[in-house]
């Protein structure tokens, strides 16, 4: 394929892609991230988070990104610093940054119950990338001294 050649019908299955479905539909293959906030969990490609919304007619998910950040936005894609880990009971939550450990939670201090430790690992980097207040939150966690050569080393997170 020639590098300046479009893929045409790629592109139009990308612009197609509906931004909501009758929850009563899709039930079965969405799974809770947050409060009203799922996703997507089976093979249809489609990524992003999607949140539940009511009308008269009944409950929606909606698509939450919009044409410009969608699917493929780059806060979720390798661009992310950030890094969470579970630990093998899945009590703890390992926060890394560009590789370095930052520090390590207890999902009870943060009254999340364990059986979501999963959901937390998977929606708290892209949090972080995106909100400096929840870095700023996080980095009170680490000791002083820590702290200090954190920020010498990395002072982008220092916002």
């Amino acid at each position: 394929m020639n590098k300046f050649s479009v893929d045409y019908q790629s592109l139009q299955g990308k612009l197609d892609q509906k931004k909501a479905y009758r929850l009563s539909e899709v039930k079965d293959r969405i799974k809770k991230v947050a409060f009203d906030v799922v996703r997507f969990v089976d093979s249809d490609n489609i990524d992003g988070l999607w949140q539940i919304q009511h009308a008269n007619d009944g409950d929606y998910i909606v698509a939450m990104y919009d044409d410009a950040t969608g699917p493929e936005s780059p806060v979720t894609k390798s661009s992310n610093d950030w890094s969470v880990v579970t630990d093998k009971t899945g009590s703890h939550i390992n926060f890394f940054y560009k590789g370095t450990p930052i520090t390590r939670l207890s999902l009870a201090s943060l009254g999340i119950p364990e059986s979501d430790s999963n959901l937390v690992a998977n929606y708290l980097p892209i949090r972080l990338a995106s909100n400096p207040k929840l870095v700023s939150g996080l980095l009170l966690e680490v000791p002083l001294e820590n702290r200090k050569e954190l920020l010498t080393k990395y002072p982008e997170l220092n916002k």
